[in-house]
C-alpha cells in the first residue's frame, strides 16, 4: 500500500473512531457500571475461543457468578446460539447499539486481542487482556520495521501505548512473557498488579482432556482411528495486506507435495491464523483438512501428533502438551529482517527447522518416529522458560484474583441514573397495566384480534360448568391413575411427558412456563408434546420449536401476586406452573378443578418427582442458582431451597382458592399424599364414579 492509500486508510479509521467513541460516551453517561456483568469478545467477535471462553466457562459452573450476567459480542450472533441456553448470558452483535451499551455497563471486559480503540475503561471498569499467544515475533512497539501496509510504524506505536495504558490486568504464563508484553505495549513501569502470574486459561483444557474426548473430536472431523494427525499453524505476514479484502493467505507452501512425502497413515489439518480468515483458506483433500473454522485450538492440538508451524504462538501452547514440532520457515530472513523480527535466537526453539517441502515432509517423519521428551533438553528448557505457570488452574486464578473483587461505590451520578430508571421501570409497568387492559378489554369484545387473540376468545367458556384435572409432577404420579383419567379433560405440565413411556394417557392441554424449560428443553416440548400448548409471553419468543397450536398471555413480572382471571389483558404466574394451568382452566369455564400429583414436596431434592430423571443436573443448577439469587443468600442448604419453594407454592395455591370460592369454582385436591392442604382432599375413584358436571357430552376433545 503507498503514501496516498495509507493515509486513506488512516483517515477512515480516524473517522470511524470518532463516531464511535461518541457513542461509547453517550452510553457511559446513560449506563451505570454493573458490578456482575462481564462482557466478553475474542478474535475481534469473530470466535468464541482462547483464553476467553476458558474464563466464561469457569465463571458460568461456579456458583459464586450464579447472579453475574454474561455478555458475549460476535460479528455474527446466529453461529452461537447455543451459548445463550445459559440463562445469564446475552448474545450481542459487535457495532451495534446493544454493544456499546452493554460495554459501557460492564464492570469486567474480557478480551484476547485488544479492545477496539473507541472503548476507554471508566474509572470503576476492569479490563483483562489475556492476549492470544507468547510472541517469537515481535510486537507493537518493538516492531523496527516499517512493513505494516495499513499504518506507519510511528502510529503502531503510538497505538499500542494507548492500548497497553486501558489494561488493568494481563495474564501471563511466564516472566519471559510479562517481560514482552509489557515492552511490546509501552509499558516501561507496569504496575505490581498488572500482570498475573497464573499461565494461560486457554490451556487449562490441555490438562484436563481424556481419550474419549480425543475419539469424538477425530470422528467429528473424519479422521480413521489408525491415522497420524498432523497439525499446520501457519501466521499472518504483514505485508499480506490488501485495501478492501484484508489480509489473506499466501499459499507460499505445497502442501500437496508435503503430504506426498509423509508416511501413507498421515493426515494433515491446516489452520489459519485468526487475521485470515475462517474457512475456505485451502481445498480439502483426503489427506488435507482445512479446520481454520474450528472455534477452540485445543480440540486441535489434543488429536494431533506433531505440529508444524512458523512463527506462530501457537508453539508455546502445544508444547505444554511434550508432543514433537517442526518449524518451517522459508522466509526466515524476510520475516527477520524486513517484516518483524524476533525476540530470541531460533536456535532455542525444540525442533528441526525446514525451508522447502522436501526437507518438511522427511523432518516430520523423523520426528514422528523418533521423538522422545525425555531424551531432549533443549525441549525441556523451552518448556520450563515459556510454560512456568501453566497448570490447568489458570482461570481458576483469573476469576478468584481479577473477578471476585468487592462492588464499587456509586458516585452521585450513579445514583441519579439509578434512581431515574427505578423510576422509569414504574413508569413501565403502570403503562404495560394500561395497556395490556386496553387492549385485553377489545380482544374480550372481538375487536383487534390476532391469531393468537382469536385462540383465547374460541377457549373463552368453551368448557363451562365442567370438571377438569390438573396434573402435578410430584412423586406421587403414578401411571396407573393417568390411565384412569383418558376420557377427561387434564392438563399436563413442564416434562410430565416422561411418563408417556408407561401409559397411553396424553393431556387435552399442555402448560410450561419457565423459559429455562423453553429454551433447553425446546426440541423434547416439540417432539413429545402433540396436545395445545399454553405458556407465557417471553417464554413463547424463547421457544425457537413450536407448533401452531401455542397460545401464549401477557404477565407483568412482579413478586406480588394476584389472581386477575382475565387472560385477555394479562396474568401473574408465579411459583408453580399449576397457577397458569388454573388461570387457563378459568377461563375455559371449568367449574370444577382437581390436582392431582401436585404433593408440594422439595422438587430438588432425592424423590422430588415421579421420575428420579425428570430434569437434567444442568436445568436443575440453573433453577437453584436463580432461586438463591431470589433468597438473597450465598450459603443455602436444599432443604432450606425446598422450604421456600414450598412457601412461595402454597402462597400461590390460598389465592387460587379464594378467587375459586369466590366465583363458584370447586377445587379438590386428589393426589396421594404429599403436603397440600389447602383444598379439601377427595380420592380419585370416588371422583371418576360420580357423574360428569355440565352439559352434553363431555368426552376428551380429539
Amino acid at each position: 500500500m503507498n503514501m496516498d492509500k495509507r493515509l486513506k486508510y488512516r483517515l477512515k479509521q480516524d473517522l470511524s473512531l470518532i463516531k464511535n467513541r461518541i457513542k461509547y460516551k453517550l452510553c457511559r453517561i446513560f449506563y451505570v457500571t454493573q458490578d456482575k456483568m462481564v462482557f466478553f469478545e475474542s478474535y475481534h467477535g469473530k470466535r468464541c475461543g482462547d483464553s476467553v471462553k476458558a474464563i466464561y466457562e469457569e465463571m458460568a459452573e461456579d456458583e459464586a457468578f450464579r447472579d453475574y450476567t454474561f455478555v458475549w459480542a460476535f460479528t455474527d450472533p446466529k453461529k452461537h446460539r447455543e451459548l445463550a441456553e445459559n440463562p445469564h448470558t446475552i448474545l450481542v452483535k459487535k457495532g451495534s447499539q446493544d454493544y456499546f451499551r452493554y460495554a459501557a455497563a460492564s464492570r469486567f471486559w474480557v478480551n484476547n486481542v485488544s479492545v477496539p480503540d473507541f472503548l476507554i475503561p471508566g474509572k470503576h471498569q476492569v479490563y483483562i487482556e489475556t492476549w492470544h499467544g507468547t510472541p517469537l515475533k515481535r510486537l507493537g512497539c518493538d516492531i523496527e520495521t516499517d512493513s505494516d501496509p495499513r499504518q506507519s510504524r510511528e502510529r503502531m506505536h503510538k497505538r499500542y501505548r494507548k492500548k497497553g495504558k486501558k489494561v488493568t490486568h494481563f495474564l501471563s504464563p511466564s516472566p519471559y512473557y510479562s517481560e514482552k508484553i509489557a515492552s511490546a505495549f509501552g509499558l516501561e513501569h507496569p504496575n505490581d498488579n498488572q500482570f498475573i502470574e497464573c499461565g494461560y486459561p486457554r490451556n487449562d483444557a490441555l490438562f484436563h482432556y481424556s481419550e474419549e474426548d480425543i475419539s469424538q473430536i477425530r470422528e467429528r472431523l473424519g479422521i480413521r482411528e489408525e491415522q497420524k494427525v498432523i497439525l499446520y499453524t501457519p501466521t499472518w505476514r504483514d505485508t499480506d495486506f490488501q485495501a478492501q479484502s484484508g489480509f489473506r493467505y499466501s499459499a507460499s507452501v505445497d502442501l500437496k507435495k508435503v503430504v506426498e512425502g509423509l508416511p501413507e497413515n498421515c493426515v494433515l489439518l491446516f489452520r489459519a491464523h485468526h487475521q485470515i480468515g475462517l474457512s475456505g483458506i485451502i481445498e480439502s483433500t483426503s489427506n488435507i483438512i482445512d479446520v481454520t473454522d474450528v472455534d477452540d485450538i485445543n480440540d486441535l492440538y489434543i488429536i494431533s501428533d506433531l505440529m508444524i508451524t512458523d512463527y506462530s504462538s501457537t508453539m508455546f501452547d502445544f508444547s505444554v502438551l511434550k508432543r514433537p514440532m517442526v518449524f518451517h520457515m522459508y522466509d526466515q530472513e524476510e520475516y527477520a529482517n524486513n517484516i518483524r523480527g524476533f525476540y530470541f535466537d531460533l536456535s532455542e526453539l525444540p525442533g528441526p527447522i525446514t525451508e522447502d517441502e522436501t526437507a518438511l515432509a522427511q523432518a516430520v517423519t523423523q520426528q514422528l518416529a523418533h521423538f522422545d521428551y525425555s531424551k531432549d533438553p533443549k525441549y525441556q528448557a523451552f518448556h520450563n522458560k515459556f510454560n512456568r505457570w501453566e497448570d490447568g488452574q489458570a482461570a481458576r486464578r483469573v476469576i478468584e484474583r481479577c473477578i471476585a473483587i468487592p462492588a464499587h461505590k456509586p458516585g452521585l451520578w450513579e445514583r441519579l441514573i439509578q434512581t431515574f430508571k427505578k423510576n422509569l421501570n414504574r413508569i413501565r409497568i403502570v403503562y404495560m397495566i394500561v395497556r395490556y387492559n386496553i387492549t385485553g378489554w377489545f380482544n374480550m369484545h372481538g375487536f383487534f384480534l390476532n391469531n393468537n387473540g382469536r385462540r383465547l376468545m374460541d377457549m373463552k367458556d368453551c368448557h363451562k360448568g365442567e370438571r377438569c384435572f390438573l396434573i402435578g409432577n410430584g412423586p406421587s404420579l403414578s401411571p396407573e391413575d393417568l390411565h384412569l383419567l383418558k376420557d377427561e379433560y387434564t392438563f399436563g405440565t413442564n416434562m410430565v411427558y416422561k411418563i408417556f413411556d408407561q401409559t397411553d394417557w396424553r393431556p387435552s392441554f399442555h402448560c410450561v412456563s419457565d423459559s429455562i424449560y423453553a429454551t433447553k428443553l425446546r426440541d423434547e416440548l416439540y417432539n413429545n408434546v402433540k396436545s395445545p400448548l399454553f405458556t407465557i409471553e417471553k417464554t413463547y419468543h424463547k421457544m425457537t420449536k413450536r407448533t401452531l397450536d401455542t397460545t401464549y398471555v401477557h404477565t407483568i413480572a412482579s413478586e406480588r401476586y394476584k389472581v386477575r382471571g382475565n387472560i385477555f389483558a394479562y396474568c401473574m404466574v408465579k411459583a408453580t406452573v399449576l397457577s397458569l394451568a388454573a388461570e387457563f382452566a378459568f377461563h375455559m369455564g371449568f367449574s370444577e378443578i382437581y390436582l392431582l400429583g401436585v404433593d408440594c414436596t422439595n422438587p430438588h431434592a432425592t424423590g422430588g418427582h415421579f421420575t428420579d430423571n425428570y430434569t437434567t443436573k444442568e436445568i436443575a443448577q440453573t433453577d437453584i442458582s436463580r432461586i438463591k439469587t431470589r433468597m438473597n443468600k450465598e450459603n443455602v442448604t436444599t432443604e432450606q431451597i425446598g422450604e421456600h419453594i414450598i412457601d412461595r407454592s402454597l402462597f400461590v395455591y390460598r389465592l387460587l382458592k379464594k378467587y375459586a370460592d369466590r366465583h363458584g369454582i370447586k377445587i379438590y385436591n386428589a393426589t396421594r399424599g404429599g403436603n397440600l392442604e389447602v383444598f379439601p382432599r377427595v380420592q380419585l375413584e370416588d371422583v371418576l364414579a360420580t357423574e360428569k358436571p355440565g352439559p352434553g357430552s363431555h368426552k376428551k376433545k380429539k
